[in-house]
């Protein structure tokens, strides 16, 4: 192998030691300042996640009798100005269940089609950003209305 093949395999391995080594920048999803509702059905990706968390959805689904297109839920919701994302929901995300509540909120990636990512509201992740990914769902039930 060539010194300048070695030398390129080295500072690909040494790129991915240190973006292995960078945390992962969460989006805050709170400063969207806009909601919107969704089905149930629309969480299906991410309540996936959790084989406990799928189960305890669908047996509050079989109390309540009904369909996940039939549960409606709340999340934040990106503004139209955001190019290729807007009207987008995401996470955290309120549904009612008859009586009762799920909260469930996911670490938020936003992405663009370059793989660049965005961890706050700017005019560049406005324009480029392309792609959402939510992941480690976490959830509590309530008997409380969670949206005053």
């Amino acid at each position: 192998m060539s010194e300048a093949k070695i030398k390129m395999l080295r500072n690909c391995v040494l790129g991915a030691v240190v973006l292995a080594a960078s945390p992962a920048q969460a989006f805050d999803t709170s400063k969207l300042g806009q909601g919107g509702s969704l089905p149930l059905s629309d969480l299906d990706r991410l309540i996936d996640q959790s084989a406990k968390l799928k189960a305890e959805v669908a047996a509050a689904r079989a109390k309540i009798n009904k369909k996940a297109d039939d549960v409606i839920c709340g999340g934040n919701r990106f503004p139209r100005e955001w190019v290729n994302l807007g009207g987008l929901r995401t996470a955290p995300y309120a549904c009612k269940f008859g009586g009762n509540w799920l909260v469930l909120d996911a670490q938020v990636r936003v992405t663009g089609d370059d793989g660049r990512v965005y961890d706050a509201i700017t005019p560049a992740a406005m324009q480029k950003a392309t792609k959402v990914t939510e992941t480690q769902p976490t959830w509590k039930w309530t008997t409380k209305d969670p949206n005053p």
